[in-house]
């Protein structure tokens, strides 16, 4: 790591989190530890401190916005349902898929889509913009923004063959649920937001889930929409894409991403990552939720996150430091405090 960077004085962690994505000198690097509800209750019970207080006490650098919305349920309390009408399971820690509206019904015209215009939809979100958006990067939640966010409401194995075998079906979907995030998109630049935020996971461990070819076809287009609102207004722009997508990173380079999460180490290999891109992208993550911190020790946890910011940071900017993903429960909280310690070390 650099020790030739010039300290800062003063600087935010907004500015040290936009300075770093563009690749811009930063008296030392942004972290961001993300996690899941059950990980954030045993890490605040283990620290001694509130719920509220835990994303200061681990450093983090961004924050996330999101629209307002009050989550139906089903009447056994084990599904909600979200803004777009899936449904999600409640006993699980991450992300299980429990309904999808439009598995047996498939016309567009009769599905109740959601108001991207409704007046009180970022009521929350200009909250915290206005309260905590000097010290704060402030980050639009746009999870689950297209291939995910249509197989969400068809099925999952469901939408994979309706790419092949009813693409005039499919084409009309996804320009349905662009032209809603592409009203969200506009409303969140309005509103003050220091990037776009996208969520789309297009990877398997070591493969695409489906071919670059039906990427280009259905995604690329649109995804270059919605990135476009962000650019013009001059902000970066951030897609978390989970697995091997190697095969479509020139394709988003050239249509505007400029920072790549979550970097997991286990499907790009962070020196080929940087060797290829480091000239190109910025970098948000890198420290492995799948090998070194459920399973390391805490020498293994302190290796594993200054290396990753020597190789993916060698110049000491370009990388917000942290987990590859949210932190789940399987994750020692000890462990946790090996890589807070570690991120101290990643200073200059």
């Amino acid at each position: 790591m650099s020790q030739l960077l010039p300290a800062i004085p003063g600087m935010t962690r907004k500015e040290r989190t936009r300075r770093a994505l563009r690749g811009e000198s930063v008296d030392r690097l942004p972290t961001q530890c993300n996690y899941t509800p059950a990980m954030g209750q045993l890490m605040a019970e283990h620290f001694g401190i509130p719920l509220e207080a835990l994303p200061d006490r681990l450093g983090n650098h961004m924050l996330r916005v999101d629209i307002t919305h009050a989550r139906a349920a089903s009447a056994d309390g084990t599904c909600e349902y979200d803004w777009w009408g899936a449904g999600w399971d409640t006993r699980t820690e991450g992300y299980w898929h429990a309904f999808a509206p439009m598995k047996e019904d498939t016309a567009l015209d009769r599905y109740p889509w959601p108001d991207p215009d409704r007046h009180d939809l970022l009521a929350t979100a200009t909250g915290v913009i206005a309260q905590r958006g000097a010290e704060y990067f402030l980050a639009p939640n746009f999870g689950m923004v297209l291939f995910e966010r249509a197989w969400s409401l068809r099925g999952f194995e469901a939408l994979l063959m309706d790419m092949v075998e009813e693409p005039e079906w499919v084409t009309e979907l996804f320009d349905r649920i662009t032209s809603i995030q592409l009203k969200l998109a506009h409303r969140f630049v309005a509103a003050g937001v220091d990037c776009g935020y996208f969520g789309d996971d297009y990877g398997a461990q070591h493969a695409m889930l489906f071919s670059p070819r039906l990427w280009r076809r259905f995604l690329k287009p649109r995804l270059a929409q919605l990135f476009a609102v962000f650019k013009a207004a001059g902000l970066p722009v951030i897609l978390h894409s989970d697995g091997d997508i190697r095969a479509i990173l020139p394709d988003l380079v050239e249509i505007g991403v400029t920072t790549l999460n979550p970097v997991q180490p286990e499907v790009l290999e962070h020196h080929w990552l940087y060797t290829e891109y480091g000239r190109k992208l910025s970098f948000y993550g890198g420290v492995s939720t799948q090998g070194v911190l459920p399973s390391g020790t805490a020498g293994e946890i302190r290796a594993a996150t200054i290396a990753c910011a020597r190789t993916l940071a060698p110049e000491g900017t370009g990388l917000l430091l942290g987990p590859s993903h949210r932190m789940q429960s399987d994750i020692p909280v000890k462990s946790v405090e090996a890589m807070l310690s570690a991120f101290d070390e990643t200073g200059v």
